[in-house]
């Protein structure tokens, strides 16, 4: 039996093409943005745990909700 030996790709996302040409973009002055990203983030954090902690208040003492 005779094994046919396939070539490895050079490129696994051939016909793909990058937003800027391959290249990488230059970094930003301030990579970290004015940090409204973080405010919001740890926001949502604390609105999630109190609602889970409300939840599980109310699972354990029904009476009291």
């Amino acid at each position: 039996m005779r094994r046919v030996r396939r070539e490895v790709p050079t490129h696994v996302c051939r016909g793909v093409h990058g937003a800027d040409g391959g290249d990488f973009r230059a970094a930003r002055p301030d990579p970290t943005g004015s940090g409204t990203a973080v405010t919001q983030n740890i926001i949502g954090l604390v609105l999630a745990v109190a609602i889970a902690v409300y939840l599980i208040a109310a699972l354990l003492f029904p009476e009291r909700f």
